[in-house]
């Protein structure tokens, strides 16, 4: 009996002994030698993570990560269309051009980097300048102060040094499919904009609160004069939708295109804009600020949905909106496939800039300068 009860207790001493050594090696508490001794890490398995990414000028670009971090290796190259931005090319056909990159095949361009005090921002100083208007991607590996590894590829666009004060002068926010002497017509949603100044689009963004990130126009590496009036169509659902990128402004035969104005189409065949209430707003990613907004709601609505309320404060903390109460916002009644939203005082801000008069900018959203009125894209 005597054999047994021991036995036992040496059973149990070992099964301790055994959950003890799992139990240490599973706790996330790991230590490392330096010039002062042992030090303790606490046990830290969440990986840093990107924040934001900002093209300072054509030859700089700075990371900032939530968590100081090092760079175990990097690799800055072109983004190449249809490989880079496919996961079909990235996992089973091609690597995309940055991974491609790494690996020495093409596309190199060589990089140093320079990190903050805090660690928590990497400048990268490129050797060659970037293009404006083109992409570009940054892969790499940053590990943090616990060893913590995060592996990301990034894209960005090349520097654009010129861009244009821009503001939103109407906006078709109404899809309608139509039959017009036997022939089927779709009129699809267009923003028309007028430039301010002389310059190149790329790095603008036309964003609305309810299509959100994944519905923005990304507006091409464009020269444009100020004065000049652009449309663009966030739609393509027929023929005659053709991109004028050139100095040919009339390849566009579409509905709601123009002769002489610059039409920009999208390859979106999807709805945009909200059809009642929403908020759309230019973005100038260069410098990420909000160069122009306005807001339109239903007759009805008392409050804003809560996409709608978080840019609603975007722009209220930009100055553009002075107020958040939907009161301020511009009715939708009225709007139709004939009918769009339009700044009524566009032909106005148009001669004082083609008379280089000083104007406001960003310009302050106020109701009472927008209503609804007959469709006219590229007339002001």
């Amino acid at each position: 009996m005597k054999c047994l009860r021991n036995e036992l207790v040496l059973m149990f001493l070992q099964t301790v002994f055994i959950v003890s050594i799992v139990l240490v090696s599973v706790i996330p508490v790991s230590c490392k030698a330096t010039e002062q001794g042992i030090e303790i890490i606490g046990g830290d398995y969440k990986s840093p993570c990107l924040k934001n990414i900002n093209v300072l000028d054509n030859k700089t670009v700075k990371l900032e990560f939530t968590d100081a971090v090092s760079v175990r290796n990097v690799v800055v190259s072109p983004f190449i269309k249809n490989i880079s931005d496919s996961q079909e090319h990235s996992i089973g056909i091609e690597l995309s051009s940055s991974l491609a990159a790494a690996c020495g095949e093409y596309g190199v361009i060589e990089s140093s980097q320079q990190i903050s005090e805090d660690g928590k921002e990497i400048t990268f100083l490129l050797e060659n300048e970037t293009q404006v208007g083109l992409k570009y991607e940054i892969f790499g590996t940053v590990e943090d102060k616990a060893g913590n590894s995060l592996t990301f590829c990034v894209p960005f666009i090349g520097y654009n040094p010129s861009v244009p004060k821009m503001i939103i002068t109407e906006a078709q926010i109404k899809y309608a499919k139509a039959t017009v002497s036997g022939n089927v017509l779709y009129r699809t949603e267009f923003i028309e904009l007028m430039a301010l100044e002389d310059g190149n689009l790329a790095g603008i963004e036309i964003i609305s609160a309810c299509d959100g990130e994944k519905g923005k126009f990304v507006l091409p590496a464009v020269e444009v004069k100020k004065g000049e009036i652009i449309l663009v169509h966030p739609r393509t659902k027929e023929t005659g939708c053709i991109n004028e990128q050139g100095d040919d402004l009339n390849l566009a035969i579409a509905p709601f295109s123009k002769d002489g104005v610059r039409d920009l189409w999208s390859k979106n065949e999807n709805s945009r804009y909200n059809d009642s209430t929403d908020v759309i707003y230019l973005f100038n990613t260069v410098n990420n600020s909000v160069m122009d907004g306005f807001v339109y709601a239903a007759e009805n609505l008392t409050e804003w949905k809560t996409e709608v309320s978080e840019t609603v404060d975007l722009l209220f903390d930009e100055g553009i909106f002075k107020s958040k109460d939907i009161s301020a916002a511009v009715l939708s009644k009225g709007v139709s496939p004939l009918k769009s939203l339009t700044r009524i005082n566009a032909s106005e801000i148009n001669k004082k800039v083609m008379n280089d008069e000083e104007i406001d900018f960003p310009i302050v959203y106020d109701s009472s300068n927008w209503s609804v009125c007959s469709v006219s894209p590229g007339d002001l």
